[in-house]
């Protein structure tokens, strides 16, 4: 195992908002979806596991290395402790030979997951008629499909509907991540569902007038929060879903149904969690709805009408994989800047030989540090007599 290279992630967060004072878990977690599109590719494995993540100060962050599917490339979700986050986040990027194979530590915990290629449906959802599991050619393994079937009575679900996502803080945010083999015509996605009940989270909607009893030639994709539309091929064949969700509370009470919050909410839909994603976003600022629910429920991906223009077969999806993780700095803020570049060394480095002396100190406080680029003047500087001794100073 080679090192080759050392890179740096830059995170530039656009319309910056801290975390919201409920928010108190150590740690926050990043979808990095567009570093095979880096000019440094030529480095990484296709599945992206010669990769190490590390924070500023040199920790290794837990990762979950996301297989590439089709055209889609491989991803990587990383935990970052909250104090390593700012509006430029910035992590190191440890590039080993692509001889090298490095496995997924993040599992558990926050963090859920469906992998059709390996997990029973049946333990991760709600069971209906319209449920099945096929063999992919794309990649040699499986896919979950999910047709819709009417049920008129409503004594089963008509599409599909989690039943492992519950239980996640409000206050936490939520980011849900779908790789679909086929997702088209009539869907709708809620983040925040319940089977016959009324909560409500954020609902993306692709409507295909054409494949409706009504025959409307429209066809369009809609984040609920949002006042615009786009084309509906948007999530058109195979595509990953990405949809942002967050609840941030600005009051509360109580009356005669229980205690509540209400929220400003901030609603995204898009292909990916970069900026050259194609994204809605929509917003709602002191919304005077009362919410009575603490957590998250589930997640709940509805197809809807027919398949064809035949109004023989009912619509359905194929998904692959689906991922829920709570994230304040995706679903608060606006889409990231997410660039690769070589790893920027700020500060003054002072060298003795080959000894480096990274930081300096008076007594027990920190004067400065060369990885520390924020640091306010505290004072030291450097003598003529220093410099003069035979040491070497590198910018």
């Amino acid at each position: 195992m080679t090192l080759q290279k050392k890179l740096q992630i830059n995170i530039v967060m656009s319309n910056y908002n801290q975390r919201s004072g409920s928010y108190s878990s150590s740690y926050d977690y990043i979808f990095l979806d567009n570093l095979a599109s880096s000019s440094y590719s030529n480095l990484f494995r296709s599945d992206l596991k010669n990769l190490k993540i590390k924070t500023k100060n040199n920790t290794e962050c837990q990762v979950l290395y996301i297989p590439s599917y089709g055209f889609q490339p491989a991803a990587i979700l990383v935990r970052v402790p909250v104090g390593q986050i700012s509006q430029t986040t910035k992590l190191l990027l440890d590039v080993h030979d692509t001889s090298t194979t490095f496995i997924s530590t993040l599992t558990g915990n926050d963090v859920l997951m469906f992998d059709a290629n390996s997990d029973t449906y049946s333990n991760f959802f709600m069971n209906y008629s319209g449920l099945s599991i096929s063999n992919d050619s794309t990649d040699g393994g499986q896919f979950l499909r999910a047709r819709f079937v009417p049920n008129l009575d409503g004594t089963s679900p008509t599409d599909l509907i989690t039943t492992f996502a519950s239980g996640q803080s409000l206050s936490n945010n939520r980011v849900t991540v779908a790789r679909f083999k086929r997702i088209g015509g009539n869907v709708d996605v809620n983040d925040n569902a319940t089977y016959h009940g009324s909560t409500f989270g954020n609902v993306m909607m692709q409507v295909d007038g054409s494949l409706t009893t009504y025959g409307i030639d429209t066809k369009g994709t809609t984040c609920y929060w949002a006042d615009e539309e786009k084309d509906y091929c948007m999530f058109n064949g195979a595509k990953t879903l990405v949809m942002a969700s967050s609840f941030d509370a600005y009051a509360s009470g109580s009356d005669e149904e229980g205690n509540y919050k209400q929220y400003h909410r901030h609603g995204r839909v898009g292909t990916g969690t970069s900026n050259s994603s194609d994204y809605l976003e929509g917003f709602s600022r002191n919304n005077t709805g009362k919410i009575y629910e603490t957590n998250y429920a589930e997640i709940q991906i509805s197809p809807t009408f027919y398949a064809t223009t035949d109004f023989e077969d009912f619509n359905y999806v194929d998904l692959k994989w689906l991922l829920i993780f709570p994230s304040p700095l995706f679903a608060t803020n606006g889409i990231p800047q997410i660039t690769v570049t070589e790893r920027t060394k700020t500060g003054i480095r002072l060298y003795k030989g080959s000894h480096e002396y990274t930081k300096a100190y008076r007594g027990s406080t920190l004067m400065w540090d060369a990885e520390d680029d924020d640091m306010e003047d505290t004072g030291l500087h450097i003598p003529d007599k220093i410099i003069n001794k035979n040491w070497d100073w590198v910018f």
